[in-house]
């Protein structure tokens, strides 16, 4: 199962990554979005090797967690395999090939450009429209990752009872959620968006609208939490918590927080030189920050200081209601770290 296609009205979005299940219901009123529902629950260590699951069992006892915690009655969901594990190209064909054709061609393209048996393989594809080589051509989105990567996260939603409709990437979710409910993606002529997340950052650069470039490293604020506990003499949970509430030494600021933020910069900066060499482009127009690293006061300031490129901090939300489920507070303080998840969910409302 590996559908950009498939779709059932009112899906939850479950985002499973390196640390915490993320999950986030929304529904829609004509041109209105809302967050019906949404919990984050943290995963056990060594649970997820960076985003690789390790142990499906206890990832289904966390989304049942969040299933409880979120109150939702909802028993669908979309789930998403991380960047770093799908292949995605874009590749054109005629436009007037009739689509049984077409999707005989994208199976052979599919064989070509997906490095695994096709044996072991889940893929799909999207027409995104007119390609901008010429008029009579179509581009199509092409994505495939290893069939276990697919089955061992359905398997761990289908332990906490649930049914899976639809399996996505990321990068494509991220999109989702972007295009959907904003319009950073028209806006600007080319948007890289950072995601600073637990264990890994990732970059995912749009031109024109369109997804061109995407790569993730082993990096995030769990090094943060880490570094906190060593310095302090703190368990991971009174790290973790004194992290997030700021009751820290006076220090804390110049002699753990600055040298952690001065990584953040370098990890984008990397990001972007090695955007630049692939695509021989010389700028993007505008560096979205997204994640629980994202709010770190003065983040966005420090990194356009540093890269000479507008920055800033991107909130999806900001026109969207919030259901009676909700804390506001609490909204406001994870939705940095719920962009997947809602473009997930988004997949139920198409």
């Amino acid at each position: 199962m590996f559908s950009f296609y498939s779709r059932k009205p009112n899906l939850l979005g479950i985002d499973i990554s390196s640390s915490a299940i993320k999950l986030v219901e929304m529904a829609r009123r004509g041109r209105e979005y809302r967050i019906e529902s949404y919990a984050v629950a943290p995963l056990p260590e060594g649970v997820c090797n960076e985003k690789d699951i390790v142990d499906p069992e206890p990832v289904g006892e966390a989304i049942r967690k969040a299933l409880r915690e979120s109150r939702t009655r909802l028993k669908h969901c979309a789930l998403a395999v991380p960047t770093s594990m799908a292949i995605s190209k874009i590749i054109t064909m005629q436009g007037s090939i009739p689509i049984g054709e077409m999707e005989a061609q994208i199976a052979i393209e599919a064989d070509q450009h997906i490095p695994y048996s096709m044996d072991e393989v889940s893929y799909d594809f999207e027409i995104l429209g007119p390609s901008r080589k010429s008029p009579e051509l179509v581009d199509i989105l092409l994505a495939g990752t290893r069939t276990e990567n697919v089955e061992v996260r359905v398997a761990a939603a289908e332990m906490a009872g649930l049914t899976v409709d639809i399996v996505d990437t990321e990068t494509h979710a991220l999109e989702k959620v972007l295009r959907r409910l904003t319009n950073e993606l028209e806006q600007y002529d080319s948007v890289a968006v950072v995601d600073f997340g637990a264990t890994m950052t990732s970059i995912t650069v749009f031109e024109q609208g369109r997804l061109t470039f995407s790569r993730e490293q082993a990096f995030g604020g769990r090094q943060l939490t880490e570094q906190i506990m060593h310095r302090y003499g703190l368990t991971w949970q009174e790290a973790g918590l004194a992290k997030k509430e700021g009751h820290l030494p006076e220090n804390y600021i110049s002699e753990v927080l600055d040298p952690f933020k001065d990584n953040m910069v370098g990890q984008l900066h990397r990001f972007l030189q090695f955007y630049y060499a692939s695509s021989q482009r010389e700028g993007v127009s505008q560096v979205l920050l997204s994640g629980g690293c994202a709010r770190i006061p003065g983040i966005d300031e420090q990194i356009q200081a540093v890269i000479g490129t507008p920055v800033k901090i991107v909130n999806p939300f900001v026109n969207v209601a919030l259901g009676t489920k909700v804390s506001p507070a609490r909204f406001t303080n994870d939705m940095q770290a719920l962009l997947i998840a809602a473009g997930l969910s988004l997949r139920g409302l198409d």
